[in-house]
């Protein structure tokens, strides 16, 4: 009965990390899952539930996160954009919503996530309206060792060195697609990752891990010990949240959106893989 009278949509989602205590919902704490299924439900005026392709934690950023969602079968994809949009906090955008199967699930579908983290390093690096979008680096780490670095990660690996500890029930091997560094045309560091699965935190340690060895720190065949389980050093944090960012979900062969983030790259950035 309820397939006859619910129209099933799937949307991406932009959203500010910085405004929330990461994706999920949680008691007394405002969320990006909390305040879209809020919305959901003063539009509906019946309680509305989310499933999304991936939780990001307090303070990272999204710029592809894909949700899905039923409503009354009267509700047509545009005006169901338009009416979140308009109630939806400032700090989450819509970019665009359309009708998907029952069967869609966001997570379980997802053959691949993408994830960009932005380092500062030039003169307007220190401007204050940055904060909360960008790590910013001193000195600047070393583009070459940089690239070098990310190069070891392509393939199948453990990332368990990359990973907060006892998270992962199901295994710490992931298949990385695409990981390199690039000048963004607004003058940031960009690291941009593609893989089938990513452990939490992973992300931010790895690119805490590579800093470290641009900087001279640690050396730079640390990056394959780490990988290889024969590193005795660990990072010993991940990256800040700030920086990092949600840019995309691949279902089958087709990506919800492209790479970048607005503000901080232009629409055909430079390292952008095909």
């Amino acid at each position: 009965m309820q397939e006859r009278t619910r129209t099933w949509f799937r949307a991406t989602v932009h959203f500010d990390g910085a405004a929330f205590h990461g994706w999920q919902v949680q008691p007394r704490r405002r969320t990006v899952q909390g305040e879209l299924e809020a919305a959901l439900s003063r539009l509906l005026d019946a309680p509305a539930r989310t499933l999304a392709a991936g939780r990001t934690d307090r303070g990272v950023h999204a710029a592809g996160q894909e949700i899905s969602f039923s409503a009354p079968r009267r509700w047509r994809a545009a005006e169901m954009r338009r009416a979140l949009n308009a109630v939806v906090p400032d700090e989450i955008w819509i970019e665009k919503l359309t009708e998907t199967s029952r069967e869609f699930h966001p997570r379980y579908d997802a053959t691949a996530r993408r994830y960009e983290y932005f380092l500062a390093t030039g003169p307007g690096s220190a401007s204050p309206l940055r904060a909360g979008r960008v790590w910013r680096v001193y000195p600047a780490p070393g583009p070459d060792r940089l690239a070098a670095a990310a190069a070891t990660l392509l393939g199948r690996h453990s990332f368990e060195a990359f990973a907060k500890s006892g998270q992962e029930e199901r295994g710490t091997t992931c298949i990385v697609e695409a990981a390199g560094w690039s000048r963004t045309t607004l003058g940031d560091l960009r690291f941009l990752i593609v893989a089938n699965r990513f452990l939490h935190h992973m992300v931010r340690y790895l690119v805490r891990t590579q800093v470290e060895i641009a900087t001279g720190r640690r050396g730079p065949d640390e990056m394959a010990g780490l990988l290889g389980g024969s590193g005795a050093w660990r990072p010993p944090a991940p990256a800040p949240p700030q920086g990092l960012y949600l840019t995309g979900v691949r279902y089958g062969t087709a990506w919800n959106r492209r790479p970048g983030v607005p503000g901080l790259t232009a629409v055909d950035e430079p390292g952008d893989p095909a």
